[in-house]
């Protein structure tokens, strides 16, 4: 076994792993709770909430009511003495602060919560036991929680709909909306910082707990619904003519036209209501997302995700008639939960459905377990690309339960990576990845490049967060799939996808598992591609009077050597070189060509390997 090299001690005098390793994670070490070769630790723990909502929905006025009881338990060691909730809706809050400009047109007072109580004891929230920063609330508990016990929570709020400036969610139009982050959430308390504190303002996304919910979502008539987790009564709220469609469809490869936009008109049965409430149920989920809209079609089908069982997911497309390549979504996203499941990440899709909604706009996407609220983008292998993406954020960070807010390129960087497989398949003329990789290179080294460790929630500049949580990590990822091969990378990641399901999984955890997979210290990656600032740069010399060919590497980022060669008889040759080629700090690696032939090129380097001073990749005989 190949005990990770951060956690042993440092040689030499360059700063290693080893030095930068936190001291919070040192004492997650120490406890228990994690292992030095990538495993969860024998005190491992997580906590759980079970969530049971009542919520009703008015398009009229744009408001959002709920009231919900909580089941939380403390898996921990600790003895908890406060709770803390998430209030992600006071992003539109006067006053408080926000990453995002939003006007004023949308900014309300906040979540109003009008009742509180924990284990039966009320509380007032305007008193000095609740106290609300920004998004957060933090309850002094009157009765500490100790560890192995329940609380159970009760709480009633209510809020109002953004309408014209939209982050992740809001009322895109009088008769169709995306809610998401619209219920008071217990924030994550866990073995490396103890209670997630960090605000919610704006550019940082996810890091929750495994959770289960019941949720109760109450419309008026003429309007349907579409959540987290499977419904639990269609023949009620759509009618069993629908419902036996619905059906059909979860048992079925061929697409299903569940509600098509005459329905509405048409009075159907669902539609035939003063009001209607359907019910979602959804296990070990990290959220729960909804839709609600009178005027979209509903394109249902299914896929296999796992041969041993026949396990199906169902699969929906919603979206507004008129919505650029839409009726074909259903489609696409059965392709790519078909892919992810037997290709890459070659792992059953985790969970019993995907719903791609429209939510009107033209680009963007966002996930939610089991939901994607989505643009319509006119290109069409962009369509294909997004939706991959928003679907494949079910494994991260929802399936694994990455601190997205902490360190979102342990999710975006295999989001924005992945749909490059996909898209070679289904879209094979386009060159996505290829403008990441140039991306990167062109962008790397500047004032605002960061690395990856920093953790998200510093970052202030979205060009700098998209880099470092999508773009530099993918092409991380891209590289080291270069480096491993196919079959020891894929190993690798479905190992660590395997042992960290349904838990909270931390950088650390990710890099001693691809070296205890792979058998070998992967330091000489790691450190510069995730931690340290620098560029990709090789370059190409003038071959010697034996045909000794010398690359450089002027930066420092390990990438392949790639090197063609063309002679003056016609003929060419090509020469790689994995990326650990440089792993022992070398600056320099001679190629040797067969002295009986003349050099009359060379290129070095490819659309496929960054390199961020390309000019010295070329040389020409005179």
């Amino acid at each position: 076994m190949i005990l990770f090299s951060f956690l042993l001690v440092a040689n030499g005098q360059s700063q290693t792993m080893a030095d930068q390793l936190p001291e919070n994670y040192r004492k997650a070490y120490q406890a228990g709770t994690r292992s030095a070769d990538g495993k969860p630790g024998p005190n491992y723990w997580i906590n759980h909430a079970s969530y049971n909502i009542d919520v009703e929905v008015m398009p009229a006025n744009g408001s959002i009511s709920g009231k919900a009881t909580i089941s939380y338990t403390n898996n921990s060691p600790d003895t908890l003495t406060q709770l803390v909730f998430r209030l992600y809706q006071d992003i539109y809050k006067k006053g408080n602060a926000r990453q995002f400009p939003l006007g004023n047109s949308d900014l309300t007072d906040g979540v109003q919560i009008s009742a509180l109580t924990i284990d039966g004891k009320s509380y007032d929230v305007e008193a000095n036991k609740v106290s609300r920063s920004v998004t957060n609330m933090t309850v002094q508990l009157l009765e500490p929680l100790l560890k192995n016990k329940t609380a159970e929570i009760k709480i009633e709020w209510n809020f109002k709909l953004p309408q014209k400036r939209f982050v992740r969610f809001g009322q895109y139009r009088p008769d169709h909306l995306f809610a998401a982050y619209w219920y008071p959430q217990i924030a994550v308390y866990d073995d490396i910082d103890g209670w997630d504190k960090n605000e919610y303002v704006g550019m940082v996304e996810f890091y929750n707990d495994h959770n289960d919910f019941d949720v109760n979502i109450t419309v008026p008539g003429g309007f349907a619904v579409w959540g987290t987790g499977i419904l639990q009564n269609p023949a009620e709220v759509l009618g069993t003519a629908k419902a036996r469609l619905l059906e059909k469809a979860a048992g079925s490869d061929q697409i299903e036209r569940i509600i098509e936009a005459n329905d509405y008109q048409n009075l159907d049965k669902f539609t035939n209501f003063a009001s209607s409430t359907w019910q979602f149920h959804a296990d070990a989920v990290p959220d729960f997302a909804f839709a609600v809209s009178s005027i979209s079609q509903w394109d249902a089908t299914s896929v296999v995700v796992d041969s041993a069982s026949g396990r199906r997911v169902l699969i929906s497309a919603v979206y507004p008639p008129g919505q650029t390549h839409y009726d074909q979504v259903a489609g696409i996203a059965r392709e790519a939960v078909q892919y992810m499941s037997f290709q890459w990440p070659g792992v059953a899709f985790p969970y019993p459905a995907a719903t791609v909604f429209a939510n009107s706009l033209k680009t963007g996407g966002m996930e939610f377990p089991m939901m994607a609220n989505d643009g319509a983008p006119d290109d069409f292998a962009d369509l294909q690309g997004l939706t991959y993406h928003e679907i494949f954020h079910n494994y991260f960070p929802f399936a694994l339960g990455t601190n997205e807010r902490k360190y979102a390129f342990m999710d975006e960087g295999w989001a924005h990576y992945f749909p490059t497989g996909f898209l070679a398949e289904v879209s094979p003329e386009t060159i996505y990845f290829q403008r990441s990789i140039h991306n990167y290179a062109a962008f790397a080294g500047s004032e605002n490049e960061l690395p990856p460790m920093i953790p998200t929630y510093i970052f202030n500049d979205y060009t700098t967060q998209r880099m470092a949580a999508y773009t530099r990590p993918a092409v991380a990822y891209h590289l080291l799939r270069q480096e491993l091969g196919d079959a020891l990378f894929g190993s690798a990641l479905r190992e660590y996808m395997r042992r960290w399901q349904g838990k909270h999984p931390m950088p650390y955890d990710f890099f001693a598992t691809f070296d205890d997979v792979a058998g070998q210290s992967l330091e000489w990656f790691w450190k510069p591609w995730f931690f340290d600032r620098g560029i990709p740069d090789l370059a190409v010399e003038a071959p010697d009077e034996h045909n000794v060919v010398s690359i450089r590497r002027l930066g420092s980022m390990p990438v392949p050597v790639y090197l063609q060669i063309d002679f003056t008889d016609g003929t060419s040759a090509i020469i790689e070189k994995k990326a650990s080629v440089w792993k022992d700090g070398k600056h320099t690696v001679e190629v040797s060509v067969p002295s009986q032939k003349t050099i009359k090129s060379m290129v070095l380097g490819n659309e496929w390997i960054p390199d961020s001073k390309p000019d010295d990749n070329h040389w020409q005989m005179r």
